[in-house]
């Protein structure tokens, strides 16, 4: 598959090919129409947040269709269309959690970012 991918903090955009991931159990893979850039990505690209590897493909508010199911996945089927976007949910147990602050999860998820992504089944 293509995919555009950042190589290095401050690196061009690139266009690469990529292996298909298989949805693992309880997942989906969604193949991606349409995807979201905002200023986090911005802030990937330039080498900004802490902790991030590279490469990285950006965008991670995605449109499109599911083209396969894991095992267990019994709520989507493939050719539904589906949107995600960057929160993939939290844990309700950490600190931050408890405190009602949800965007500060300390286990938080976040959706696979590609042209094909990998979704969790929930």
């Amino acid at each position: 598959m293509k995919a555009v991918q950042i190589s290095k903090p401050g690196g061009s955009f690139e266009v690469v090919e990529r292996p298909i991931p298989q949805p693992a159990r309880g997942q989906v893979r969604i193949k991606v129409e349409a995807c979201g850039i905002c200023h986090s990505d911005a802030q990937v690209k330039e080498g900004l947040w802490p902790g991030i590897q590279y490469p990285r493909v950006p965008g991670h508010e995605i449109a499109g269709r599911i083209d396969a199911v894991g095992p267990d996945v019994t709520n989507w089927n493939p050719g539904q269309r589906v949107g995600v976007g960057w929160h993939g949910g939290h844990c309700f147990t950490c600190e931050p959690c408890r405190r009602g602050d949800f965007i500060l999860c300390q286990l938080a998820r976040s959706p696979a970012s590609a042209s094909m992504a990998a979704t969790p089944n929930t």
